[in-house]
């Protein structure tokens, strides 16, 4: 059986169920949520931007190259009328974590930046300790943004570095020199913000098993809190732009699978602790904390120490996460405007969860987070009677190919299973079709 022609890909697990399942979801169902939220309780907020000033060949992101920066401005003014309309329907004001992703939240000039941070500030109360952060395209950065950055409050960014080798950025149309990453962390650090972390890419055109251990040495020797390493996940069926990268150029699974073994050694040799799928962190930074104390979280911006039980994403095609379950704004630019210009909510899609669904993204989330689950232990705490006779031959199998262990109820991963977490995660997705043997979803993980 060729298993391509069965799925494309397995999911990544930032939300359960994943964002394939949503459906159809009215205003008024996302007004309800908002309404409901626990007034004692801290929100999260994602902001996303959605435009860039070039096109990288690898992003799989939702984002619109903005030729001139009215189209920036026309966004950031509809912007700042959601976050008002949001508000009003709040039953909490309080925020925990605040997250500007993209696109690339650095195509905005200081003026907007603050005039968005200054919506939020006057429609929420932002903690005193809330983190704060900032995707950071280093092409597009400036000293004047960092100062607005910090004025703002900005206290942790993520700088989109994917790879120092010169040939393999211009194989992704991403060109920016070792001196823009290094102006940059010297304008971060100048201006009060030192929680950085960096963003590398495996899986890229050209990539060898040399060039992979220049990159990551070279950024281990910056000595940020953390790196996530993506896998290149190239899918040009659904993102066009990605034709632009030859599938001869890509590394085979075999040879990714080796970079990123590669890679983890040197990381963890270099002092960092492997946080869950693709994270890795300084001992004595947040996430390796949290790893410790048993409370990490996986959201849809990765591996967060964000304990809020709500998300309020905001924003074209911005996905919030609540108790109830998950809503999507428009991802149509035009529909956008329009919803908005009308005072009403641009939602469009979603998911509305059952017990069953919250019990299963946990054990899922205790896997991706803690290498570990114990499916028995989360069925009991929500009262549900489940047996998991229908995973069972699944877990018995991963056990036999020493990919899993089992003490008692509790399945750990070990070391070779590791490399395959999203794949044992799909077997308690419900939504994951089931005929493809466990073995062969270990191989597909393996490819990307």
């Amino acid at each position: 059986m060729n298993i391509q022609t069965k799925i494309k890909r397995l999911p990544r697990y930032t939300s359960y169920p994943t964002a394939l399942e949503f459906k159809e979801l009215s205003a008024d169902k996302y007004i309800s949520w908002l309404a409901s939220l626990n007034s004692n309780e801290p929100v999260s907020l994602y902001i996303h931007i959605p435009h860039c000033s070039k096109l990288c060949w690898f992003c799989g992101c939702f984002m619109k190259v903005a030729n001139k920066y009215d189209i920036v401005a026309k966004y950031v003014d509809a912007l700042i009328q959601e976050i008002g309309l949001v508000a009003q329907h709040c039953s909490t004001q309080e925020v925990s974590h605040v997250h500007f992703g993209g696109g690339s939240p650095t195509i905005l000039t200081p003026e907007d930046f603050e005039k968005i941070m200054n919506a939020i500030r006057a429609n929420f109360a932002i903690n005193d300790d809330a983190e704060i952060a900032v995707e950071i395209d280093p092409r597009t950065l400036s000293e004047e943004k960092v100062k607005a950055y910090a004025r703002s409050g900005v206290n942790r960014v993520s700088i989109g570095i994917q790879d120092f080798d010169t040939k393999i950025q211009k194989a992704i149309n991403r060109i920016q020199s070792e001196e823009i990453i290094r102006d940059s962390i010297d304008w971060l650090n100048n201006h009060g913000i030192k929680r950085i972390n960096f963003d590398l890419i495996y899986g890229l055109p050209h990539q060898t098993l040399s060039s992979i251990k220049d990159t990551i040495s070279q950024a281990a020797r910056y000595k940020p809190d953390r790196i996530s390493l993506f896998g290149y996940a190239h899918v040009p069926w659904v993102k066009k732009h990605m034709q632009m990268i030859s599938t001869e150029d890509l590394p085979n699974a075999k040879s990714r699978l080796v970079m990123f073994k590669l890679a983890s050694a040197i990381l963890l040799s270099e002092g960092y602790k492997a946080i869950g799928l693709d994270h890795f962190a300084l001992p004595n930074d947040e996430l390796s904390n949290a790893k410790n104390k048993g409370t990490l979280k996986r959201n849809f911006q990765g591996y967060t120490t964000d304990n809020a039980t709500s998300l309020i994403g905001l924003g074209i095609s911005s996905i919030g996460s609540f108790i109830e379950g998950f809503a999507k704004n428009t991802s149509s630019f035009s529909n956008y405007y329009s919803k908005i210009s009308a005072g009403e909510l641009p939602i469009e899609h979603g998911l509305e969860v059952s017990a069953t669904d919250l019990m299963r993204r946990e054990i899922i989330s205790d896997l991706m987070c803690f290498s570990k689950f114990n499916p028995r232990s989360v069925a009991m705490r929500y009262g549900l009677s489940e047996n998991f006779s229908r995973e069972q031959p699944a877990l018995t199998k991963l056990i036999a190919e020493g990919i899993l262990k089992k003490n008692k109820d509790t399945y750990s991963l070990t070391k070779k299973g590791s490399h395959y977490r999203r794949a044992v995660a799909t077997i308690f997705d419900e939504y994951f079709p089931q005929d493809i043997d466990i073995v062969d979803r270990c191989i597909l993980e393996s490819a990307g």
